[in-house]
């Protein structure tokens, strides 16, 4: 049963690296980027954080695909000094 038990833990921790990976995978370089916003089909950053109305300092930021459209996942340094990661519709 003990073997079984580790067997599962092992299986779940690479399922979730699996998981993990592709999600990254997802996101587009700077290039990439570039030619998504500049074809029309994602908002400019800017844009797309008045639209959330999200205010702070992003602090990092990728565009990735989701759901057939595309987010930005941002680190935002907010004015109360908190760090918040959030997904951003680019649409």
């Amino acid at each position: 049963m003990m073997m079984l038990r580790s067997f599962l833990s092992v299986f779940a921790l690479l399922l979730s690296l699996l998981v993990a990976g592709e999600a990254a995978a997802a996101c587009l370089g700077p290039g990439e980027a570039r030619q998504v916003v500049a074809s029309g089909q994602a908002v400019p950053l800017s844009q797309a954080l008045r639209r959330a109305g999200i205010s702070g300092e992003v602090v990092d930021v990728k565009l990735c695909e989701a759901g057939g459209g595309y987010v930005y996942q941002a680190s935002v340094l907010g004015p109360d000094g908190r760090l918040q990661r959030v997904n951003i519709p680019a649409r």
